[in-house]
């Protein structure tokens, strides 16, 4: 066991090593790149100075202020370059495995980790949405020879959506919250799929009363509805996947 420890230590000493000169060579690299653009503005410059002097102090100008921005970029390439060299040699060893395991925490329904994200994300989109739904303003009239306006972002129509929208979203907490009770898995699996065709048609249903402020330019609501659509086909491929999963867990059975 110790002479295992004594092999690892300059095994890893050596990695570390190589690690540290990748990310050095790297970095040397991309400072020779600066410095030759630099240089290269810079003989242009003199050049220009003594063939056309007229030009040449426009070149000279150019290069006093793109000289400190060349400095600046260094810098900051030298910070992103210690940034990346300290997590790959110090924390990506000491916290990979840890991330891994809530990356795969993540992905199972019944996860205590995934059931208290998704539950606090729809406690306070239900709160905002039926708070302050009226309240969301938006800019109209950014161009033109009008001056700016801000209205409303949704219609009156949208308290119509807005009791559907919140029995959705209750639905998905309640359903969230039964995941890590359920313990045959292609109830939890039934039940995603179940909530995602109801969001679907609630979706549906958005695009086709379109709840939103009719004073909004053709632009934005171009952009709102291609959007939906978007959310709308995903939602649909999502419960697809959903269901295939569910019929392969019963016919396993």
């Amino acid at each position: 066991m110790r002479d295992e420890q004594r092999s690892n230590g300059p095994r890893k000493i050596e990695v570390l090593a190589a690690e540290k000169k990748k990310w050095s060579g790297s970095l040397t690299e991309a400072i020779k790149v600066l410095a030759a653009l630099v240089f290269a503005l810079a003989m242009a410059t003199v050049i220009l100075l003594i063939l056309v002097p007229e030009v040449g102090l426009l070149m000279g100008n150019v290069f006093v202020t793109v000289f400190p921005a060349m400095i600046m970029a260094i810098s900051v390439l030298a910070l992103i370059f210690l940034v990346i060299y300290l997590y790959e040699s110090r924390l990506k060893v000491r916290y990979e495995g840890k991330l891994r395991e809530i990356n795969s925490s993540l992905q199972q329904l019944s996860s205590p980790l995934r059931v208290a994200i998704i539950t606090g994300m729809n406690l306070i989109f239900l709160a905002v949405i039926n708070l302050f739904w009226t309240s969301v303003r938006v800019v109209v009239n950014i161009t033109g020879d009008q001056p700016p306006e801000i209205v409303p972002l949704f219609s009156q129509e949208f308290a119509g959506i807005l009791p559907y929208l919140n029995l959705l979203i209750i639905l998905t907490i309640i359903a969230n919250l039964l995941y890590p009770v359920i313990k045959i898995k292609w109830i939890p699996l039934a039940m995603e799929t179940a909530l995602s065709v109801a969001s679907a048609v609630l979706l549906y249903a958005v695009l086709t009363v379109f709840p939103f402020n009719p004073a909004l330019n053709s632009g934005a609501i171009l952009a709102i509805k291609l959007g939906l659509t978007f959310v709308l086909v995903m939602t649909l491929i999502g419960a697809v996947k959903n269901l295939l999963k569910t019929i392969t867990f019963v016919m396993r059975k």
